[in-house]
């Protein structure tokens, strides 16, 4: 039964004997005293905490006895549809596997052929943005030498154009 509790009071269980039914299980702490910079209109009605009642320690039980719940033998959970084996699965579906006769490794990546341009497309929402004079090579003191020869002098002729106060 899908509307079944699944938790039911336990029929066979009984109060124990000196459960205390007038008894509050919790009680006002009676040594509580109200704090001095206690302030009603802020902070409300004061009252005291709230403590274990010690007439409750030496009896089994104080406050409402209430039966203790079991599991509901009638229930079942929420119907769900039952798993079947579908006779039709094939298992998860992987890409076919074939040889790519274009295919080669290149065992010595580094070793490439001489070039002698680069392309670069970038595409800016700023203007006034300027790329030229593009190096590619493996040794510092070659880059160091091309820059110099180029932009150094570059450099040195737009200082030289502007005004010195």
């Amino acid at each position: 039964d899908e509307d079944a509790p699944a938790k039911i009071p336990d029929e066979n269980a009984v109060k124990p004997e000196g459960w205390l039914d007038d008894e509050p299980e919790y009680i006002s702490d009676p040594d509580a005293e109200k704090p001095e910079d206690w302030d009603e209109d802020m902070d409300g009605e004061w009252e005291a905490p709230q403590v274990a009642n010690p007439k409750c320690e030496s009896a089994p039980g104080c406050g409402v006895w209430q039966r203790p719940t079991i599991d509901n033998p009638n229930y079942k959970g929420k119907w769900k549809a039952p798993m079947i084996d579908n006779p039709n699965y094939q298992g998860i579906w992987k890409p076919r596997k074939i040889a790519n006769p274009d295919y080669f490794e290149d065992l010595e990546p580094f070793k490439m052929t001489p070039f002698y341009a680069v392309g670069l497309e970038l595409w800016s929402m700023t203007s006034d943005i300027f790329f030229d004079n593009f190096i590619v090579c493996s040794e510092r003191n070659v880059a160091d030498d091309w820059a110099n020869d180029g932009w150094g002098l570059k450099k040195a002729a737009d200082g030289a154009s502007e005004v010195k106060f």
